[in-house]
């Protein structure tokens, strides 16, 4: 509706324009001006708003261009002429414009499909190689305990690695079509940390990670499964991206109506050209391109998870080395009591 309402609106104010401030009698510069405006709807809208546009500049130049002025009456057959080639002529460019849209999105669709197709072939074949070779090494009977045990947790591992690799894909199709469930409840800020670290325990298993949630305990209102799993996928994205025993600083704090989770690497940092790409589906940047495999999902996931809360996400590189990611969600506060934990 707000496309349909800027549409005739625009119309309105040419017409206005033209006949109360300009008073332009020309009526090829007033229809080329009407089809412009048509033109501008019919790229950014759907065909039925530019149509109801084309309709509405056909009743304008009618009115206010075409002798008699004042009425809806044709006087010449010219005017008929110049008035249904208007109304033609936007038609034809609002289907245009339509079929355009529709090719640009069915070529978008099969660009993303393909990148997510040559990702997940990747991303599934490696875990799933794993998997089945330590499978049958369980079966050797020249094992030792310990090498059973070593086989058994590499299935562990990689059976995680599966099941956050169907997960990411689960909340992108959520994410995509609209379809998160926002559910808000009363939480204590590390309770999030605490819930993100136990999902990437493994990614982030060869890192020391530093928590700082503040001296002053508070509860905030928000979803803390969404949060937690957006704030995940930036630990996994710090472990590894970063290397093995370096630190990965976790900061929240809530404050001004809102929590803000930070997470700090001691990586190589975000170039330049990628920053404004980061959080675009299957978007890797050159450094990640050459240091590891990966589809590229978890950051769009953050910010997906992020917006179904309108909060957001951003990145940027310390200035002491490694990059910085902040989730900002809108957020009630409270300040909790020390004693027994009631509510003040």
């Amino acid at each position: 509706m707000k496309a349909l309402f800027a549409g005739l609106a625009a119309i309105g104010l040419v017409s206005l324009l033209y006949t109360r401030w300009l008073h332009v009698p020309n009526q090829t510069t007033v229809a080329l001006s009407f089809l412009l405006v048509v033109l501008v709807v019919a790229t950014m809208s759907t065909r039925w708003v530019a149509v109801a546009t084309s309709l509405m500049a056909f009743a304008c130049f009618n009115f206010f261009f075409l002798s008699p002025v004042g009425t809806f009456t044709i006087a010449s057959g010219e005017d008929w002429v110049a008035l249904f080639t208007l109304l033609a002529v936007s038609l034809v460019a609002s289907h245009l414009s339509s079929q355009v849209r529709t090719r640009t999105r069915e070529a978008t669709a099969a660009e993303l499909k393909s990148a997510l197709l040559a990702s997940l072939s990747h991303d599934l074949k490696t875990p799933l190689t794993a998997v089945t070779v330590a499978a049958n090494n369980l079966n050797a009977a020249w094992l030792s305990d310990e090498q059973r045990r070593e086989q058994a947790a590499i299935v562990r591992v990689e059976l995680e690695r599966l099941n956050r690799l169907f997960q990411d894909i689960v909340d992108m199709a959520r994410i995509d079509t609209n379809a998160v469930a926002v559910e808000r409840e009363w939480v204590d800020p590390s309770e999030i940390v605490e819930a993100a670290i136990r999902q990437v325990e493994t990614a982030i298993a060869d890192h020391r990670v530093d928590v700082d949630t503040g001296t002053e305990r508070v509860l905030v209102r928000l979803d803390p499964r969404l949060t937690s799993a957006a704030l995940a996928h930036l630990l996994e994205n710090a472990g590894q991206y970063s290397a093995a025993g370096s630190n990965i600083d976790v900061t929240a704090t809530a404050a001004d109506g809102s929590v803000r989770l930070v997470v700090r690497d001691r990586g190589p940092g975000i170039s330049r050209d990628d920053i404004p790409h980061l959080f675009e589906r299957f978007y890797r940047g050159s450094r990640a391109r050459e240091r590891r495999a990966g589809t590229g999902m978890g950051l769009a996931i953050t910010r997906g998870l992020a917006s179904a809360q309108a909060g957001d996400v951003y990145a940027a590189n310390h200035p002491d080395g490694g990059a910085v990611f902040t989730i900002q969600v809108p957020a009630e506060i409270k300040r909790a009591a020390s004693i027994e934990g009631e509510v003040v």
